[in-house]
């Protein structure tokens, strides 16, 4: 099974493992019998009979849309057949996603590639850098364990077969160059596909790319211009601005400012007045006169 698991996640893709801890009573499986679930709902191994495996599939499921692992009681009526004996039997068990490590592919190799190598690499990317120019490559400061490759860009896009744990950015020396990439990327299944640029070269590619037939939906997925508004100057701040957006497109985070997002002296000022926030919308009313809302030990 871990044969299958390296696979999986060398694919690129998802798979939540299922592990039995402990059993009691006359269970139809020993601990340490596992049952892999893929993220299209494929399956490998059992825990001994189909009502179990079915239950043991649906929280696999469940753990790969939510990244978490978690701890599940399983209890087996000697009816349902599944258990040996007749008093039933328990099984506790683990589930757990494994996720394959993100890649980040980026196509150019000048001043804001290789500060955006230098950010991400401690945050566990697998990083490449692809470029059509030996001299850039071989002069680039670079972290140990980034790839670097020299040849045509959308042919090395291609080469490297990005999936859904992909992080494609396009950061080439021109337009043209960014176009070509461009095009490559989006006939991968990337995760992310971001290109730098201004408003304008943005337009201009995406004009071109509509009258060669792409769809508005496939440009959808283009984060273009790339990074978030952090007012970045320097190649340096660039490449800031680009790990933020990728960290936030790995983790699923939003962007908003952690402030205004937790809104505390909004709080803190409701709680010191007497005022009520209503947690759903942040705004803040009356009091309630209803005596069992008032907090445990107000009245003596």
């Amino acid at each position: 099974m871990f044969a299958e698991i390296a696979a999986a996640l060398g694919r690129g893709e998802p798979v939540a493992l299922v592990t039995v801890v402990k059993i009691y009573g006359a269970a139809p499986c020993a601990p340490g019998a596992r049952l892999l679930v893929r993220a299209d709902g494929g399956v490998i191994g059992t825990l001994g009979g189909a009502s179990t495996d079915a239950r043991a599939h649906a929280d696999a499921l469940r753990a790969l849309a939510s990244g978490e692992a978690s701890l599940h009681t399983y209890h087996l009526d000697p009816e349902g057949g599944e258990s040996v004996g007749s008093c039933g039997a328990t099984l506790e068990v683990f589930v757990e996603p494994l996720r394959p490590q993100p890649r980040l592919i980026v196509a150019g190799s000048g001043y804001v590639a290789q500060a955006l190598a230098r950010l991400c690499a401690p945050f566990g990317w697998r990083l490449a850098l692809l470029d059509d120019r030996s001299e850039f490559v071989r002069a680039a400061a670079l972290p140990d364990g980034v790839e670097t490759v020299v040849g045509e860009l959308p042919e090395l896009i291609a080469a490297h077969h990005p999936d859904s744990m992909t992080a494609v950015v396009i950061v080439t020396r021109g337009h043209r160059s960014d176009g070509e990439a461009l095009r490559a990327a989006l006939e991968t299944s990337a995760g992310y596909v971001g290109m730098i640029g201004s408003p304008s070269k943005v337009r201009q590619i995406f004009r071109t790319l509509l009258k060669e037939g792409f769809a508005a939906e496939a440009l959808e997925r283009v984060h273009a211009p790339i990074g978030l508004d952090l007012g970045a100057e320097t190649p340096d701040e660039i490449a800031l601005s680009i790990a933020a957006e990728l960290l936030m497109w790995r983790r699923g985070g939003s962007g908003v400012a952690l402030r205004a997002k937790e809104s505390i002296l909004a709080r803190v000022l409701a709680d010191t007045t007497g005022e009520t926030l209503d947690e759903t919308t942040g705004e803040t009313g009356e009091a309630s006169a209803d005596p069992a809302r008032e907090p445990a030990g107000a009245a003596v």
